[in-house]
């Protein structure tokens, strides 16, 4: 995979062998990638300001602010709501970004970031971000490769239950690093939410909510903040997953009929069998998945079933 620019969230990430390359970070966007597997990054620290209907919640002070209290304000539920409510609509990443820094706030947090990303099997590949904090930090993230490391995504892939990022025990040194480097920019506490799509989804994804306050998120309110985060997480997650499908049937120009035949390879029928139920020659079909693996980019039938199912094209 090449270390080329691209605009935040473009295309649907491919997993496929590549080499180390020194990553790369700007305004629009940013890939990566890390020996063995490919890993794609987008940052997005869109400044534009989409018409919301509501004004946007401003951070909490983090020298008065208690999580207890914040959850507390009579509206929180109401205003929480609202901003998964136009998530939902939201027909753009800047709104959507938006709409999560509002969200942020909402919830009492002063930065975060979204990330959704791929597991496969033990591994972790093709990763996207949205920030509400310092891009410098995701910079420096992606050049200490600490994506491999990252002992939150790694919580994340398997675990469904939002917990403070304090009680997740760490115990070797790289991912000790990866989290000091989180505490340096604005996450001196964490808040890890995870989004999946349900069993067999391989695509996850993290919200990690961050304040400059140590023990913020490990006083009283959490019960409540966790509710509304996960509603966040979950609206957010579902959006990147319709963004993705959007992006691949429109890039790839993906059929009804090239769905089909992802159907019966993701069943592991052979190209006799698939011709024999189609009605049409084993040759035919042999040059169909040949055109069809063109458009999605990936070398064989397999691996083009396989990216199906990531961008929830089929059901695994």
């Amino acid at each position: 995979m090449s270390n080329e620019r691209k605009s935040p969230g473009e295309g649907c990430e491919r997993s496929s062998p590549s080499s180390s390359r020194t990553p790369s970070t700007s305004s629009d966007g940013a890939t990566t990638t890390r020996s063995g597997s490919s890993t794609r990054s987008s940052t997005s620290t869109s400044s534009g300001t989409p018409t919301n209907s509501g004004e946007a919640a401003t951070p909490a002070d983090p020298e008065t602010a208690a999580l207890s209290r914040i959850v507390a304000a009579a509206d929180y539920t109401e205003r929480i709501t609202a901003v998964a409510e136009r998530i939902t609509e939201a027909r753009d990443q800047a709104t959507v970004h938006a709409l999560l820094t509002e969200g942020v706030h909402a919830l009492g947090a002063e930065n975060a970031v979204f990330v959704s990303f791929i597991r496969d099997n033990a591994d972790l590949s093709a990763c996207r971000f949205m920030l509400v904090c310092e891009p410098d930090w995701c910079q420096r993230y992606l050049e200490a490769g600490c994506f491999a490391h990252d002992p939150w995504l790694a919580y994340a892939a398997h675990h469904s239950e939002p917990i403070p990022a304090s009680t997740l025990p760490v115990l070797d040194a790289e991912g000790r690093r990866v989290i000091a480097l989180a505490m340096e920019n604005g996450f001196a506490s964490a808040a890890l939410v995870p989004a999946h799509s349900g069993a067999g989804h391989s695509r996850i994804s993290l919200l990690c909510l961050g304040s400059t306050q140590p023990g913020f998120f490990e006083g009283e309110g959490f019960g409540r903040f966790r509710l509304g985060a996960r509603l966040i997480a979950a609206e957010l997650h579902d959006w990147w997953l319709a963004r993705i499908r959007r992006e691949l049937i429109v890039k790839a120009r993906i059929t009804p009929a090239d769905l089909e035949l992802l159907r019966h390879e993701q069943k592991g029928h052979s190209s006799k069998r698939i011709a024999a139920e189609l009605h049409v020659s084993k040759s035919s079909i042999n040059s169909r998945f040949q055109r069809m693996n063109m458009k999605l980019g990936v070398p064989n039938r397999r691996l083009a079933a396989r990216l199906a199912v990531e961008c929830g094209l089929l059901i695994s």
